[in-house]
């Protein structure tokens, strides 16, 4: 087998653990809320900590894949992820899981600029298109296949299991990884702003803690007034620094073609919303419809493969037809899919939730392989790899604030339905505390509290799943109204814009010269 083609199998192992570790996330959630008797905070934590550290270093996994090799980086990258992932199966706290999810995290943003790079460069011009093609298919059906393996895996032996599986085959990547990968060739890079990388996620970290934290009734006017001035601060810095370093954490400069700037804003709504259905949607499944794991990974089946057919579609539509038409009609089916979901999930009925889910995986298809490559077309060829960078950035950046606002919000809508409940339910001061403290451990999924509850407030249980129901619509409302925001963004920025001619055949250039590394 010729290398290119051993470079791409190579690359595509190293993109299933990627991806199936993200779309399995949602289906063990419930798994983890038992083991380490997670609450709503804590199940955020265990999705945000592994989003912020692949945001925060996705753009020096490029610079380090520059400066160094992409093999380089994607070896330490494989490495690094297999081995957070067994610290992750052999957890043996709730906080060391999360830990070990930071390390995923940064596995992750060494891995992905290398691999799409490799794939890239290992190639000559007039087959990369057909080799970008694979590349992306093969995502798409890990990303099918990883809800069914997770579901699986966790019904008939246990959640650890799926992340044992990322060890034998990180293991295989790595060490094909070392058979096939040359030297790096020589490249001048600049010096990476690890003190604006440093500044990007302190203000992550305090934004997602300040939401959790006033969804949670806990984060005082005092403690909000200077978290917001604290991020607008560090907003100011990183703004003002764009000329003070040769290149920037976060080139604002890029955000001077409109079209390009409305392109990073959609692929930050877009995981916004895709979020809530992906974590809070997969817990709904198990602790109010009572599917089982495997049960809950299949039900995911039919909107993954609505996702998958509709990206094949959006992709030939790039170029053929007006941007912006795609882009508000994507947005807008999102959107209404999630209205969909809102409106019927009271009845906790899975076959009524299925239209719009599936509505909203047809939006997302349409978008998800249209969106970066309408924003690239638009840069210049020497600033493209810093504008992918940062094109990511913007959607892992979105899914952070999304976890963060859509969960502080069905966790203050919970315990506000909850503390109404208690009072209705028990008359007596010092009884309503203990059945308040009680219907809180509850909803975190704790048998002990359950059995407590049915013993001496049986009516409490239904009651408790009817809060589920509303607290989750709610989060599905908010995240409707962020993908109508984006279509009308979408109106806005991307006006008067008319689709992409195709060059010329007589115009076309000669193949380059495939990259070693």
């Amino acid at each position: 087998m010729a290398r290119k083609h051993l470079v791409l199998l190579n690359m595509i192992g190293a993109l299933a653990l990627v991806m199936i570790d993200q779309t399995v996330l949602g289906i063990i959630l419930p798994s983890l809320q038992r083991t380490y008797a997670f609450g709503p905070v804590h199940l955020q934590w265990a999705v945000n900590a592994y989003l912020i550290a692949l945001a925060s270093m996705l753009m020096c996994g490029g610079w380090l894949g520059d400066k160094f090799g992409y093999f380089t980086s994607l070896r330490i990258g494989v490495a690094l992820f297999t081995a957070a992932s067994l610290a992750c199966a052999y957890a043996p706290t709730g906080d060391i899981f999360i830990t070990s999810r930071v390390f995923q995290g940064l596995g992750a943003a060494l891995m992905q600029p290398a691999a799409t790079a490799l794939v890239f460069s290992s190639y000559p011009a007039d087959e990369r298109g057909k080799a970008l093609a694979h590349y992306v298919g093969a995502g798409l059906v890990f990303m099918a296949a990883g809800p069914l393996v997770g579901g699986t895996l966790v019904q008939l032996f246990s959640w650890r299991l799926v992340f044992l599986l990322n060890v034998p085959i990180g293991a295989a990547v790595l060490i094909m990884a070392f058979a096939i990968g040359k030297g790096k060739t020589s490249r001048e890079t600049g010096n990476f702003d690890f003190l604006g990388a440093a500044l990007f996620v302190m203000a992550l970290l305090v934004f997602t803690v300040a939401v959790q934290r006033m969804g949670d009734y806990r984060l005082t006017l005092g403690e909000g007034v200077v978290s917001l001035g604290f991020i607008a601060l560090i907003c100011y810095l990183l703004f003002a620094r764009r000329h003070r370093v040769a290149q920037p954490f976060i080139q604002f400069s890029l955000f001077e073609n409109k079209v390009y700037l409305g392109c990073c804003l959609l692929l930050f709504c877009i995981p916004f919303g895709l979020l809530a259905q992906v974590v809070f949607g997969a817990v709904f499944l198990q602790n109010v419809l009572s599917l089982t794991p495997f049960q809950a990974g299949l039900s995911m089946l039919p909107v993954v493969l609505t996702i998958i057919i509709c990206a094949q579609f959006g992709g030939r539509l790039v170029g053929k037809i007006n941007f912006r038409n795609l882009a508000v009609c994507g947005s807008l089916a999102m959107g209404a899919g999630f209205l969909m979901q809102a409106l019927v999930i009271h009845y906790n009925n899975l076959w009524m939730l299925f239209p719009g889910m599936m509505l909203m995986g047809a939006g997302l298809g349409f978008l998800i392989s249209s969106v970066s490559t309408e924003a690239l077309s638009h840069v210049s060829l020497l600033a493209r790899a810093r504008a992918t960078a940062l094109l990511q950035t913007c959607r892992q950046v979105g899914g952070v604030f999304g976890i963060a606002c859509v969960g502080a919000l069905i966790n203050w809508r919970e315990k506000t339905m909850i503390s109404a409940a208690a009072e209705l339910m028990e008359p007596n001061d010092k009884d309503r505390e203990l059945l308040q403290l009680l219907l809180y451990k509850f909803m975190g999924d704790q048998p002990a509290a359950a059995a407590l509850l049915h013993e001496r407030w049986p009516q409490s249980l239904y009651i408790l799943k009817a809060i589920s129901s509303r607290a989750l619509a709610d989060g599905f409302f908010f995240s409707a109204l962020v993908l109508a925001g984006a279509a009308v963004m979408s109106l806005w920025a991307f006006k008067g814009h008319t689709p992409r001619q195709r060059p010329p055949a007589s115009k076309t250039p000669a193949p380059e010269k495939p990259a070693d590394d």
